[in-house]
């Protein structure tokens, strides 16, 4: 009986223990990282059975349920934590990014604005704030939020982008370079940064600078379509027809349906003399386009030849 008693003491005492709010925590932490979601969030609930403030398992069950794709339940979980502790930051973090990936771009800037009134430099809410405007088409806003996360932290590759989109948006090509050529020293791999630098630079009408940018990009995704047809564009611009006729071929047979490019070989074939192929590539053009066949038409008539819209295949 003596025996009985003290093993009944071990197991209340051993039960004790993992009852408790934290070890449910722990454990759900692991099993979430391991993929088991399931066991997670069964571990997430034991929590906060325990402890019903426990805003740190809250956000961590909301995150889970994002994952599995309730949206709903997760915003209910944020949402509850910043009820119960409105300095608790990753709360309103994670709220707003659960916004922003649904398109609710003002509710998402609304929460960031108040996570930021509890911490004016917390730099995560002050970069996707900026996102959020920029997505907004607000790019006054998005470039000072973005300009005012950089100086908390200056290698944020995506305040950089972003910044430097708006700086395009606004003509200012030397800005727009100079954040992406920021981009690219944080991350050498970057492609869209490569490739919107090549456009910056073609803005500018240095073609061979582009054109050099537009290879780099190629060279780190070779099947990009848009860096080939810009790429094609630089080399026709530049008075390279060889190599412009190289990469608008390889842009055409990249997107099949891409009336830009086959206008564009139109365009190389006519500068090099080949009317008759020109002629092909504007009507093919045409047939894709029909709301522009007027404008491919013109340059049928430009080659003399004969462009009747009956002719134009739809």
């Amino acid at each position: 009986m003596k025996k009985f008693l003290l093993l009944l003491i071990a197991a209340v005492s051993l039960a004790g223990c993992n009852r408790s709010p934290e070890y449910y925590f722990k454990r759900a932490n692991y099993l979430f990282g391991k993929g088991n979601h399931m066991e997670a969030l069964q571990n997430y609930n034991k929590a906060l059975l325990l402890r019903k403030g426990y805003v740190e398992a809250l956000v961590s069950r909301g995150l889970l349920h994002d994952v599995q794709g309730d949206r709903q339940q997760a915003a209910q979980d944020y949402r509850k934590a910043i009820e119960i502790n409105s300095s608790y930051l990753p709360a309103y973090n994670n709220l707003g990014a659960l916004m922003m990936d649904g398109g609710n771009y003002k509710e998402a800037v609304r929460i960031f604005t108040d996570a930021l009134s509890v911490k004016p430099d917390y730099t995560f809410a002050m970069l996707n704030r900026g996102l959020s405007y920029y997505k907004q088409g607000d790019c006054a806003s998005a470039t000072a939020d973005l300009s005012r996360a950089l100086d908390l932290n200056p290698k944020l590759e995506l305040a950089y982008y972003h910044r430097a989109l708006c700086a395009g948006k606004a003509k200012n090509m030397p800005a727009a370079i100079a954040d992406l050529n920021a981009v690219l020293d944080l991350n050498p791999a970057a492609v869209a940064a490569s490739l919107e630098l090549g456009k910056a630079l073609y803005g500018l009408q240095d073609y061979g600078g582009a054109a050099k940018e537009f290879l780099r990009t190629l060279e780190l995704k070779p099947r990009d379509y848009f860096a080939q047809y810009w790429l094609a564009l630089s080399f026709y611009k530049f008075g390279y027809y060889e190599g412009a006729l190289s990469a608008a071929l390889k842009a055409a047979e990249l997107k099949s349906d891409s009336y830009q490019a086959r206008g564009l070989l139109g365009d190389v074939y006519a500068a090099t003399g080949d009317k008759s192929a020109a002629a092909a590539e504007y009507k093919a053009a045409a047939a894709l386009a029909p709301k522009f066949a007027s404008f491919y038409q013109a340059r049928l008539a430009a080659l003399g030849a004969t462009a009747r819209p009956s002719r134009v295949r739809r």
